[in-house]
């Protein structure tokens, strides 16, 4: 007789780098005690350790287990449902196997790395630094940046070209960091101040980061010296000059000042102005489209084929505006007969009923929009009457198949990636294997 198990989960949303527990129950219809092999499907299989050890039964009788799950504080890890489940196998008789399923629903988390190109940076009458941030976390995140030295008497001034930030996942930006003395020291003594950089994207979310400027006299040692032996031969040579010696009654002469007018200087700054104005329009315009963009989701989507004789198929299709990035396909199934799956138009493999494993394709295959991943089982006739069907998430709870039954169970893993928009590129996906 098949074995009867339930999978529940917490309703509550999970966030990443979080725990939560599930129950496991199994029930044996049987007569004699029996144990089960418990193994689990699906991400958390991938997260630890997959195999769960044994649970004895006795006849009649039911028990249940806790199941740990420790998700991974992943940015690859997307919000929305995630299913997975465990496979319940008798020890008496491997054949006899449940599959149930339950969903967890993945929570988002923001988070963001700040890094300096420079610890510390110098200039005599301006600087400049570079700061790199990058969201680590599974959503897009607004980020809000301020720079002010450390010491608030300081004589120095700190700007930002950029005080918001929007980064979708997995996404950095680089912004400019401009210093400028308030008063540039001619000569003296090089002085260091310290500049805070702080990155927030939340309430109580926030980096903090401090880099070095060092503020350079404007005349080295030599070039001082060099400047006042430069002084005093043009004070002797004006002295010479105006003297009854070397002077003499000489015609004025004027000199036009070089440089732009006046005009030409407000035509600049207005032009600088608009320039920057058109800038933030673009950036705003860019930010909420990448936010209003659809995302990439991950997919885990069960197939499940029941026949007594003959061919029978179960498919899923692409979605709209999608494609599937498909990596693994877990297989369970029983019978005499064979398993055909394909994806698209490129077939995957072709297995015996009786000798099914799970498929992962060497390099990633792509599915088009419209496009099926579809498993198709070829049940001989005649087939042998004693084998039992394995049980699915597909049928209800405590159904079996008959005798001489063909049963295949196809768990369908992947990413939907959307073919338009800022998240559209996928650098694991070749073109060349579409």
């Amino acid at each position: 007789m098949t074995p009867r198990a339930e999978l529940t989960v917490p309703p509550e949303t999970v966030v990443p780098g979080s725990m939560l527990s599930a129950e496991l129950h199994v029930w044996n219809e049987g007569r004699i005690v029996d144990a089960y092999d418990l193994t689990l499907l699906g991400p958390p299989g991938q997260w630890g350790e997959c195999r769960l050890g044994q649970l004895p039964v006795y006849p009649g009788m039911h028990e249940k287990i806790k199941i740990p799950i420790a998700v991974p504080r992943s940015s690859e890890l997307r919000p929305g449902p995630m299913v997975f489940a465990v496979h319940v196998a008798s020890v008496q008789d491997p054949s006899l196997v449940a599959v149930p399923e339950a969903e967890i629903d993945i929570g988002a988390f923001r988070d963001v790395e700040a890094e300096l190109a420079r610890p510390q940076t110098a200039g005599r009458l301006f600087g400049s630094n570079l700061i790199t941030l990058c969201n680590t976390g599974n959503t897009v995140v607004a980020v809000r940046l301020r720079t002010a030295p450390q010491d608030e008497k300081a004589p120095l001034r700190s700007q930002l070209r950029r005080s918001r930030v929007v980064l979708g996942v997995g996404e950095k930006a680089r912004v400019g960091i401009a210093l400028r003395p308030a008063r540039p020291a001619v000569v003296g003594k090089a002085q260091n101040w310290n500049v805070k950089v702080t990155a927030e994207w939340g309430k109580a979310a926030a980096r903090e980061t401090v880099f070095t400027y060092r503020r350079r006299p404007v005349l080295t040692t030599g070039g001082s010296k060099a400047a006042m032996v430069l002084l005093a031969t043009v004070v002797a040579g004006a002295a010479l000059w105006m003297s009854p010696v070397g002077g003499g009654t000489r015609a004025p002469r004027t000199q036009t000042a070089a440089g732009p007018t006046q005009l030409e200087q407000v035509n600049d700054a207005a032009a600088k102005a608009r320039q920057e104005e058109q800038k933030k329009a673009e950036e705003k315009q860019k930010s909420q489209e990448a936010a209003q963009a659809p995302k990439k989701r991950q997919l885990q989507q069960p197939l499940f084929v029941q026949t007594t004789a003959g061919s029978k198929d179960s498919a899923y299709t692409v979605k709209k505006g999608y494609r599937l990035l498909l990596t693994t396909v877990q297989i369970t199934a029983a019978g005499t007969g064979t398993l055909l799956l394909s994806a698209g138009d490129k077939p995957l493999g072709s297995l015996s009923l009786s000798q099914a494993k799970d498929i992962t394709p060497k390099v990633p295959v792509v599915v088009q929009e419209g496009g099926t991943v579809r498993m198709t089982v070829q049940c001989a006739e005649g087939a042998n009457p004693s084998a039992a069907a394995l049980p699915s998430a597909s049928p209800s709870p405590g159904s079996s198949a008959g005798a001489g039954t063909c049963t295949a169970t196809a768990l369908v893993t992947g990413e939907l990636i959307p073919d338009k928009g800022p998240f559209s590129k996928d650098d694991t996906a070749q073109e060349g294997h579409r």
